[in-house]
């Protein structure tokens, strides 16, 4: 579940960015602790490993806080999963399932409208690797 309590005015973790080195890996690993306080993730370690693999997921993951509040509401549940590609053989990608108990119509719309006005903007550094769903209670 997304955090309330937590500031999301840092600018060193809502506008993080990887850059290699010894720094990097500790700002990824400080990166992770937020999400994980942000977001549920049923199975962590698959997770944080694909993060690992794809630091520059964490700023998308980060940068999502605020789209997700805007367009279901101050405390969507979010739950982040690793999950094979349908499509192609052997390759993963991190899905943020959005939980929600509005009418199918109306969460689609939501989900079209966080596409429109942010993440669309984000498919290239998505690289094909994350993406969002909608999950019904």
């Amino acid at each position: 579940m997304l955090s309330t309590s937590l500031s999301l005015t840092s600018p060193a973790l809502r506008h993080w960015t990887y850059a290699p080195g010894a720094s990097a890996v500790m700002a990824l690993e400080e990166a992770l602790r937020q999400i994980e306080q942000w977001y549920l993730l049923p199975s962590p370690e698959p997770v944080r490993s694909f993060i690992r693999r794809n630091p520059s997921l964490a700023a998308l993951l980060i940068e999502a806080i605020d789209p997700l509040y805007e367009f279901f509401g101050p405390a969507p549940h979010v739950s982040v999963r690793v999950v094979p590609d349908p499509e192609v053989e052997n390759y993963d990608q991190l899905l943020a399932y959005v939980r929600v108990a509005l009418p199918a119509e109306e969460a689609r719309r939501r989900l079209h409208q966080l596409d429109e006005v942010w993440f669309l903007d984000q498919l290239d550094r998505a690289a094909g690797k994350f993406n969002f769903n909608l999950e019904f209670m």
